[in-house]
């Protein structure tokens, strides 16, 4: 199997990272987290090979061997920035390579019909735009560097569609254009106040972690790892399209991101009791689940 063919299966079956206009999906630190976890089930000429691909990025000189946040291990640091680049490129200098619908797909929860789920509308969203990207990665005639452009999007996409606020719009009367993933839903978090530390959406985001200390990164990394071990990840081990990914989100949103939380409410004074333990658990599952596709 030549060398990029390769790279592709480990990205798709082996590890593709995946521990979400909407907000970023899982924090910056909630990214690097999974980018490390993923790191760590590669031998070394595997990471040798992803690292090369990588290195060929556009924003390599200008912004990730410049990164403030980066650690000692020079190879880390690629999987950390890339798994992030697609939320750097939001704004900017590298605006130009970002797609904002390209980072969730909203599967509509109507609530007036008893929770039914209804597919997303026809347009750009993460399940297409992800398979765009690895189609791209696929094609032997690309440069270089626009292979490591389309890298850096399976990185993070994969991530993205495992919040589950990146796949779903809760519709009701209070929200009859749906909820945009979390967003409009004004709500409590410990780990931050004000500003998009305020709603739905960003309390899910931050739940991995809010550090984005390479030290910090690598200590949460290594304690998901011992407290979720890879032998326990069958069933996800068989799903690997982000399609059955996407749906799995949906299915979470309904069993634990809104359980509890009346759709008519659309600002939240208090968490449900037990919600911030409950949801902690579904967010490191989801969270590890994707690495594990």
């Amino acid at each position: 199997m030549r060398s990029h063919n390769r790279l592709v299966v480990f990205l798709v079956a082996g590890m593709v990272l995946g521990v979400s206009a909407a907000s970023h999906a899982w924090n910056s630190p909630g990214h690097k987290v999974n980018a490390s976890i993923a790191y760590r089930q590669l031998d070394e000429a595997t990471r040798a090979k992803v690292a090369d691909a990588l290195k060929a990025h556009l924003a390599y000189a200008e912004l990730w061997a410049r990164r403030s946040s980066n650690g000692p291990d020079e190879r880390l640091n690629l999987f950390y920035n890339a798994s992030v680049f697609p939320d750097d490129a939001r704004g900017g200098q590298w605006s130009k390579y970002g797609r904002s619908p390209a980072h969730y797909v909203n599967f509509r929860i109507m609530f007036a019909e008893g929770n039914k789920v209804l597919p997303p509308l026809d347009g750009e969203n993460v399940l297409n735009s992800y398979l765009a990207h690895l189609r791209q990665v696929k094609d032997r005639k690309i440069l270089a560097e626009d292979r490591a452009l389309h890298l850096t999007w399976i990185f993070h996409q994969a991530g993205d569609v495992h919040m589950p606020l990146h796949a779903v719009a809760r519709f009701s009367k209070a929200l009859p254009e749906g909820d945009r993933g979390g967003n409009s839903v004004r709500f409590p978090s410990p780990r931050g106040s004000g500003g998009r530390g305020s709603n739905l959406h960003a309390y899910w985001d931050g739940l991995i972690s809010g550090d984005d200390d390479p030290t910090v990164i690598e200590k949460v990394a290594e304690e998901l790892i011992s407290e979720y071990p890879r032998e326990g990840f069958t069933a996800e081990l068989a799903r690997t399209s982000i399609g059955e990914w996407g749906e799995e989100s949906v299915t979470t949103c309904l069993k634990a991101v809104y359980r509890d939380l009346d759709p008519e409410i659309t600002t939240f004074a208090d968490a449900p009791v037990e919600y911030e333990t409950e949801g902690m658990s579904v967010a490191l599952c989801r969270g590890m689940g994707w690495q594990m596709s």
